[in-house]
């Protein structure tokens, strides 16, 4: 036991909690779930994630007015989302085509938006985001599955700013 230095001190390396390593795993699991969803569907959502609210406000501020983008309906092109969200542009047996891939849209948006609600209902500091959550919620229900995934989208983007 010569020249041995015993020391009752605690180690000052910070690591995260065990809890915030599993907080951050589930973040990831659901950006990845929206990576493969593009990926897969060739549709771009996350591109504007890292974008201000301001967008947000501008789009709604846009809808319906002669700045937006053209609908289908006045000869624009339907998007995968639009078509999920069961618009068919006025053309009939046109939803019976894409049915199998709306399917496949409505069962991601739904492993999405259940990951999202298990994830708010976890931590309290998530609780601004419930109102988004809870959009994302009802355009599910009300079988706007493409309203559904960018709801989902803004309720992780509020998570992301709280993580």
């Amino acid at each position: 036991m010569d020249n041995e230095v015993v020391s009752n001190t605690a180690s000052n390396t910070s690591k995260p909690a065990a809890g915030t390593t599993s907080v951050n795993a589930e973040i990831a699991e659901i950006m990845a779930e929206f990576e493969q969803l593009e990926a897969d569907f060739g549709i771009e959502l996350t591109a504007r994630l890292g974008a201000a609210a301001e967008n947000d406000i501008l789009d709604e501020a846009l809808a319906g007015t002669v700045f937006a983008a053209p609908s289908a309906e006045t000869g624009g092109t339907l998007s995968l989302l639009d078509i999920a969200d069961g618009n068919t542009g006025g053309q009939e047996g046109f939803f019976d085509v894409f049915k199998p891939v709306v399917n496949a849209i409505k069962n991601r948006a739904q492993k999405i938006i259940a990951k999202i609600v298990k994830l708010v209902r976890k931590l309290a500091k998530y609780a601004p985001c419930i109102p988004l959550v809870a959009k994302a919620v009802r355009s599910f229900a009300a079988k706007k599955y493409g309203t559904a995934l960018k709801d989902a989208l803004a309720a992780f983007a509020c998570i992301q700013s709280k993580a």
